[in-house]
């Protein structure tokens, strides 16, 4: 059985930029974690009789998600489908979980980055990130034909205004920003900064 090095010693092994990474990459998935669980709680309906929210974010967590029960479609594929009037399956699930594909997908499926790993692509996490501005007008957006939205976020509770999703999603794409703009330096890259308008439901490339 191999030895592992305690983190001490992996820790050695590491660059500033790789440690950013790191640190985005733990944030965007508790950010959709959280994102999850919210949606869950606003969207009781659509949590699955034979599960639990537990579970479905320990499902969230996993290196390459399984998404069997929704046919294996491609991340993209999978967030429309929480908006197809046709879908009869776990909106929020889809929904997330095709968000965290797109993620898992521009992080290369790894969570740790050692000094001489390659690091993500710049291109596939500024994708990324305009990727999640079309996932949350999509959920801003939607309705079904009698003007309900497929998924209950932002809106008025108790008469009084929540805007936590939008802020939440909102923050993902900004690391996601910063740690693009971070690795295209490094690489003396230019980002393809994509002419896209606040209606755009393209999503983007992310290595998938």
């Amino acid at each position: 059985m191999p030895i592992k090095a305690p983190p001490e010693v992996k820790n050695l092994a590491k660059s500033d930029t790789a440690f950013f990474v790191e640190a985005v990459r733990t944030e965007l998935d508790q950010s959709l974690s959280l994102l999850l669980v919210k949606l869950y709680r606003r969207n009781p309906i659509q949590l699955p009789s034979n599960t639990t929210i537990e579970v479905r974010v320990e499902q969230l967590k996993a290196p390459r998600l399984n998404l069997q029960e929704f046919g294996s479609p491609k991340p993209d594929e999978l967030v429309r489908m929480a908006f197809h009037p046709d879908f009869t399956g776990d909106r929020v699930y889809a929904f997330v979980g095709g968000l965290q594909s797109m993620v898992n997908h521009a992080f290369d499926h790894r969570r740790e980055f050692l000094l001489l790993d390659d690091l993500p692509t710049a291109q596939f996490i500024y994708n990324s990130a305009r990727n999640v501005e079309t996932a949350a007008y999509l959920l801003r957006t939607q309705r079904t034909q009698d003007g309900k939205p497929y998924l209950y976020a932002d809106g008025m509770q108790d008469q009084i205004l929540n805007a936590s999703y939008s802020q939440l999603m909102g923050e993902m794409i900004g690391l996601q920003d910063a740690l693009s703009t971070a690795l295209a330096k490094k690489d003396q890259r230019t980002l393809n900064a994509v002419a896209r308008g606040a209606a755009s439901i393209v999503f983007l490339p992310v290595g998938f």
